[in-house]
């Protein structure tokens, strides 16, 4: 049966209906409280729905159905509690021949360094979607949602009220330009983890944490005190705790 990519918008429904449909579906489900809003920031701006793919034949009550399934696959399985699936290809023995031959390397130590590499790169994969729950826990009581499981296009985050959306991105060169295809008048703010400073020919990080302080204080919906106060070293305290409590979130292989 043959597929194509859909937005929610394609199936030229009124938006009473598709609210409808919406509705039925969660109907009884208090976990969804957030997606209500999110559905409905959706609903004002049809271009933040994402690309989903389906058979040619199917309607957009099974849009919203898979729709919803996305979001309620990451919100059972969220990235803190994932064990690590090994790569699904192997290892190019010629770029370990190369790190051998130049380093001088025993067979042995060439194995183990390339099992380093595996852990390095794996880490290196679910950073960025523990970056966005370590934010989610720390912006939930200002209002913020967390938009997880693809269920708007380039936006990562909301405020409650739909009226600032947050684009989380953890280096400056990792920037999502997909973005501009929105359409114009939304206001969507991006921010970015790391960067880097140079002094005497030296690289070394330097952390943007203040600036999304920033963003989230400046929009509160729950009336809480912005006290927004998110830091490099909480994170990694995060970090600390969640590979502690789940050691395999990361692989060798």
């Amino acid at each position: 049966m043959a597929t194509k990519t859909f937005t929610l918008e394609d199936f030229k429904e009124s938006t009473e209906t598709l609210r409808n449909i919406f509705n039925s579906y969660i109907q009884g489900h208090s976990e969804y409280e957030d997606l209500k809003c999110i559905f409905e920031i959706g609903l004002s701006n049809f271009s933040l729905f994402p690309n989903i793919r389906l058979s040619e034949e199917q309607t957009a009550a099974e849009y919203i159905k898979k729709w919803i399934k996305g979001y309620s696959d990451a919100l059972n399985n969220p990235p803190s509690k994932r064990t690590a699936t090994p790569k699904n290809s192997c290892s190019d023995p010629a770029v370990q021949a190369i790190v051998q031959i130049a380093k001088g390397l025993d067979d042995e130590k060439t194995t183990r360094i390339a099992a380093y590499h595996n852990l390095f790169m794996s880490a290196e994969n679910i950073q960025g979607n523990l970056l966005e729950e370590y934010i989610s826990i720390s912006t939930r009581p200002y209002g913020w949602i967390w938009c997880q499981g693809n269920v708007m296009r380039a936006i990562d985050f909301c405020s409650s009220d739909g009226k600032i959306l947050l684009q989380i991105k953890n280096k400056s060169n990792t920037e999502n330009s997909s973005s501009s295809a929105i359409r114009s008048g939304t206001d969507i703010k991006k921010w970015y983890r790391l960067g880097t400073q140079s002094k005497n020919g030296m690289k070394s990080p330097t952390y943007k944490w203040e600036k999304l302080n920033d963003i989230i204080n400046s929009h509160i919906t729950t009336g809480h005190k912005p006290d927004s106060h998110m830091t490099e070293e909480d994170y990694q305290n995060f970090l600390r705790n969640t590979t502690l409590s789940n050691p395999d979130i990361i692989s060798s292989q």
